[in-house]
């Protein structure tokens, strides 16, 4: 019976028209659905939220059905289809050099207008007393003129007939299996403006493609596509290949998700940013689980001038129990100009964030996570992670002067200390309440010998549907 439950699982994962795809990646209840996967022994897809639910059974019942509501149907009739309609308020207050107040609303809209076809839209709007939004809230125009907080953190539409999701519009999505942070791909930047296309042909495989905008008005766009290979239900394999390039227009090669875009690159265009990403996650038993994910950058298969590869790796390991308790450990390692190039242009960025780890180059952490949801509808998670930063930035590009060799992490190291916990209450189908508080202990703050600093930031947040 188990056994069959966890292949269940498992094809659930990887058909990208899950009911599952409506709910958000922003929302707290995504941290929980991975080890909720863990328990069941089949490990979530490699394309989060696309993949879908794990299967809800026993301490993780509670957590995995109201994402399921939350992401699916069980809302207002509209005709033939249906409606939901969610608000947020949030409060925050910073402790940064002074006591810092935020504050945010926003409204999420998602309805089915015909059978299969689907709209997803959010817009929000904040203040802060030092111009940072609060928490889950975009960051999409820090740098520019203050006072520009309405922005439309999402919208597309997704037609999914079947096996297939041909998505277009500003799409929120995650790569790897990566609990504390993903490496070619994650929710570090904002959300790009893309067209998205997915399909599963076969139970054990899945595929994903897309052709985002990075920065319209300089005409510079991402290309991604990607393989969910699965031998058995207890392990996924992932192969991800990406490439960023500066154009007069979108390159109808790099739009092709069925080629592979190195040979491209290497012959037909010259210097563009590209990567190549493998990731896996293994369920040895239930409640188990070990996940790896490795980014090449640029590895050097020529030695003669002495250049150091461009590599990004991350190892984690995962326990969760049938009472809805988990814990995991994970650690990043990012090279100095990983995500850097020649071309400023072709830097890895979208709003100036990194589009994969938000830990950036010539830097490592060590991040450990624990949660229970044994006390439905309370659910309780909390992290301690310790983090080096070296002098090196994605700004440092490719210089012609580097060469191997050197300290990791470079120069004058940051040392950083970070303690959280998140509290979420779900006392209503049409009420939830998400709080929480951290802190941050620095160490040589801002690369400065013997600098000390010290951070606190909490927040809370209420969410209302319709």
């Amino acid at each position: 019976m188990r056994t069959g439950m966890a292949a269940t699982a498992a094809a659930v994962c990887i058909v990208a028209a899950g009911a599952g795809a409506g709910l958000p990646l922003s929302d707290p209840l995504w941290d929980w659905m991975r080890p909720a996967a863990t328990a069941t022994g089949a490990p979530l897809g490699g394309v989060v939220p696309l993949c879908g639910l794990p299967g809800a059974e026993d301490g993780w019942r509670g957590p995995v059905e109201r994402a399921d509501w939350l992401g699916s149907e069980g809302r207002h009739r509209l005709g033939d289809g249906w409606i939901g309609l969610d608000g947020l308020v949030a409060l925050e207050g910073a402790r940064d050099g002074g006591t810092q107040v935020r504050a945010g609303t926003a409204l999420r809209l998602q309805a089915e207008i015909v059978e299969n076809l689907t709209v997803h839209e959010r817009l929000s709007v904040w203040s802060g007393s030092d111009e940072r939004p609060p928490h889950y809230f975009s960051t999409y125009h820090l740098g520019q003129e203050e006072g520009r907080h309405l922005y439309a953190d999402w919208g597309w539409a997704a037609w999914t007939p079947g096996r297939l999701n041909l998505s277009l519009g500003r799409i929120p999505q995650t790569w790897g299996p990566g609990r504390h942070t993903s490496l070619l791909l994650s929710d570090n930047s904002p959300a790009l403006d893309m067209l998205l296309f997915s399909a599963a042909p076969a139970h054990w495989l899945t595929f994903t493609g897309l052709t985002g905008t990075v920065a319209s008005d300089s005409a510079t766009y991402l290309s991604m596509h990607r393989l969910d290979i699965r031998p058995a239900a207890s392990l996924r394999i992932g192969l991800s290949e990406a490439i960023l390039y500066c154009s007069d227009g979108l390159e109808l090669a790099y739009m092709n998700p069925f080629i592979p875009y190195y040979p491209v690159q290497w012959n037909e265009r010259d210097d563009d940013n590209a990567f190549l990403c493998f990731d896996a996650e293994w369920c040895p038993a239930r409640g188990m689980s070990a996940w790896g994910e490795l980014l090449v950058d640029d590895f050097q298969y020529q030695t003669e001038y002495d250049r150091p590869n461009k590599m990004a790796w991350t190892l984690g390991a995962e326990a969760a129990t049938s009472g809805g308790a988990w814990a995991n450990l994970e650690y990043t390692r990012i090279d100095r100009y990983v995500y850097s190039q020649r071309r400023r242009c072709n830097y890895y960025l979208h709003d100036g964030r990194i589009i994969g780890s938000g830990l950036g180059p010539d830097a490592d952490r060590v991040t450990a996570g624990a949660g229970y949801a044994g006390l439905w509808p309370l659910a309780l998670e909390a992290s301690l992670g310790h983090a080096r930063r070296g002098e090196g930035t994605v700004y440092d590009g490719w210089p012609d002067s580097v060469s191997s060799g050197g300290p990791f992490p470079s120069g004058t190291v940051e040392y950083s200390t970070t303690a959280a916990l998140e509290l979420s209450a779900y006392p209503a189908a049409i009420l939830e309440v998400h709080g929480g508080l951290s802190h941050v202990w620095v160490r040589n703050d801002g690369h400065q010998p013997g600098e000390e600093g010290e951070r606190t930031r909490g927040w809370m947040q209420a969410v209302w549907h319709w």
